[in-house]
């Protein structure tokens, strides 16, 4: 590991510079096993659009062991180019510790607090309890997630009293938090900055926040979200604007934030039709990916449909802000770019 376990929260402060993009794994067309060819090229992609990191998305339709060999990939194409950071987003605690453990042996470098959708609490110590636990079991550093996923609302009208987590940030290797929820997401930012700013590293992933909290409350790190929507390869614009608001370069930044705003409406508006219901619209990333060079493909069931409107919303959201959107057949897509590219087609054979 790159660091000792007592290190973890000074490693991160060393390490979360910048944005942290998402990875979805890629499938074979008929989506019976893993791209490891897709899922090596995303990586590349990721590493070319600048981000410190990428969290590998287990909840997109894999087993136990498809999770473990999705992260084994990532981890070693990444190896010595850019940080590893996975979700932890499974159906038990049992498979949370055992990735846990896996991902720390092929070379993960933090995680993205989750639990799972049967976990009922009866209290708040309960979840701290349970926390603790779970960041006992593993070496890795960890970034808390409040987030509406969990239901806690009957806890506090929060959905996650900033207080608990103020004390779920004293644990050693607790270093960070994605703000996810509140009622008020921009007093549930504040508040997690005020209790917990001076322990770990807190940030917002919502470019819409980052005018506030990058020079005001010294946000250092953003994501994991699917930052592509607002950047390509040759032209990282969300990095070169989030840093440039880090340096204090707030005029240049600022340009940059107002270039990007029908995407940011677009995103903004399309993100709460679907956050409603509990989850993301990976389908909908990977199509945001591959407009601007990624692998695509599709995901396992259960997953959301991919609809023309949908398409068509995001490529002139694209256009509004000068990006050219990938010109190739839309059937490359749905099997991937490298599969299209050695013959493969959508084509349902019974």
């Amino acid at each position: 590991m790159k660091y000792k376990k007592s290190e973890a929260k000074e490693w991160a402060k060393e390490t979360y510079k910048g944005l942290e993009g998402c990875l979805m794994p890629s499938f074979t067309p008929d989506l019976a096993e893993l791209d490891e060819e897709g899922i090596r090229h995303d990586v590349q992609q990721s590493i070319s659009h600048g981000f410190f990191s990428i969290l590998c998305c287990l909840e997109c339709g894999m087993t136990t062991e498809e999770r473990k060999k999705f992260l084994e990939i990532v981890c070693n194409e990444a190896k010595g180019k850019i940080n590893v950071s996975t979700s932890l987003f499974v159906d038990s605690f049992g498979e949370i510790i055992e990735l846990l453990q896996h991902f720390e042996k092929v070379g993960g470098d933090s995680v993205l607090y989750g639990l799972p959708v049967t976990y009922f609490p009866k209290s708040e110590e309960d979840i701290y309890q349970i926390t603790k636990k779970l960041c006992d079991s593993t070496n890795l550093a960890v970034n808390l997630y409040p987030s509406d996923k969990y239901n806690f609302e009957r806890l506090h009208p929060t959905k996650f009293n900033p207080k608990l987590l103020a004390r779920m940030a004293d644990i050693p290797n607790v270093v960070g938090m994605k703000v996810g929820t509140g009622l008020d997401l921009t007093a549930f930012t504040a508040e997690s900055f005020r209790l917990c700013g001076d322990k770990i590293l807190v940030q917002n992933p919502g470019p819409n926040m980052w005018p506030i909290t990058v020079p005001r409350y010294g946000q250092q790190w953003a994501g994991a979200a699917a930052y592509e929507m607002f950047q390509t390869p040759d032209n990282p614009r969300a990095v070169r604007m989030f840093n440039l608001l880090r340096s204090g370069d707030i005029d240049k930044g600022m340009d940059i934030y107002w270039e990007l705003t029908p995407l940011n409406e677009y995103v903004w508006r399309e993100m709460m039709t679907y956050f409603a219901g509990g989850g993301y619209h990976f389908t909908l990333w990977k199509y945001y990916q591959w407009l601007v060079g990624g692998n695509g493909g599709m995901l396992r069931q259960p997953t959301r449909r991919l609809y023309e409107h949908d398409k068509e919303a995001v490529k002139a959201a694209l256009r509004a802000t000068g990006i050219t959107p990938r010109e190739a057949p839309e059937e490359e897509f749905y099997v991937g770019r490298v599969n299209y590219a050695k013959g493969a087609r959508a084509t349902v054979k019974i």
